[in-house]
């Protein structure tokens, strides 16, 4: 049995194009494929499945400064994107979905900058016990993936000014 693994980097930085690679990867994925996906989004946020953009940010504003806010494919809350935050997708087939060795991929990398980060709490990479990392998941019979996002620079500020705690 063929297994395959790849890893994708977006050339672009528009949220609405990379999270439809996402949804394309997941449509499309082969048999015993595992690939993982990076990259970056300017100025959006995204909001879960199952959320209201409304309660989650201050929408006008937000739209007012020209960031864009789309929807992914798994649940979870709102989230701010900018140049400052590294996103990764892990998307693969049943067979080759394994979390703990994902996490560890991205353990491993945190480590080797000398970075102590480690799993904790609900689906959340920490590092010296803050969060800087949320994790969501979306399972499909032929596709699982784990998404999420490294906060590397982020704009703090423009983070706290437009999503509801």
């Amino acid at each position: 049995m063929i297994q395959r693994t790849a890893c994708l980097i977006a050339r672009g930085n528009e949220a609405c194009r990379n999270l439809a690679i996402e949804k394309h990867l997941m449509d499309t994925l082969p048999d015993n494929t595992a690939i993982l996906f990076l990259y970056q989004n300017r100025h959006a946020i995204v909001v879960g499945r199952n959320q209201n953009p409304w309660y989650e940010c201050k929408v006008e504003s937000f739209l007012e400064s020209g960031g864009d806010i789309v929807r992914r494919l798994s649940g979870g809350g709102a989230v701010y994107h900018d140049l400052g935050n590294l996103n990764f997708t892990f998307a693969a087939s049943p067979e080759r979905y394994d979390l703990n060795m994902q996490l560890g991929l991205i353990l491993d990398a945190l480590n080797s900058a000398g970075l102590r980060a480690e799993f904790t709490g609900r689906n959340d990479i920490t590092l010296d016990g803050r969060k800087f990392s949320g994790n969501a998941f979306k399972y499909t019979k032929n596709c699982s993936i784990q998404h999420g996002t490294l906060m590397v620079s982020v704009n703090m500020e423009t983070l706290s000014r437009y999503l509801r705690p």
